[in-house]
């Protein structure tokens, strides 16, 4: 009996699990898309296209939180890697 080379290799199978990059890319599109949203509203704003300013302010302040969070992700990121290319090898 003849045995095939990759026989008992079990196949692997595909997953739609996302990469980390993917995850990087969502939310860089997920800031932007806030601070667009901000910027549309300010618009209005000026225009006095708006009849509540508090959908100003807290478009406003979503951008913002919004873009703290991913500069201090960021900054974790530039910091691990930092660290990890310090170890020597």
């Amino acid at each position: 009996m003849k045995l095939n080379s990759g026989q008992f290799i079990p196949e692997t199978k595909k997953t739609n699990k996302e990469s980390f990059e993917d995850h990087l890319k969502k939310g860089f599109e997920n800031v932007n898309n806030l601070q667009l949203r901000a910027e549309r509203e300010v618009q209005k704003l000026v225009t006095g296209d708006v009849d509540d300013i508090s959908q100003v302010v807290t478009a406003v302040a979503e951008a913002e939180i919004a873009l703290r969070l991913f500069v201090e992700v960021r900054d974790k990121l530039v910091d691990a890697y930092q660290q990890l290319s310090r170890i020597p090898v």
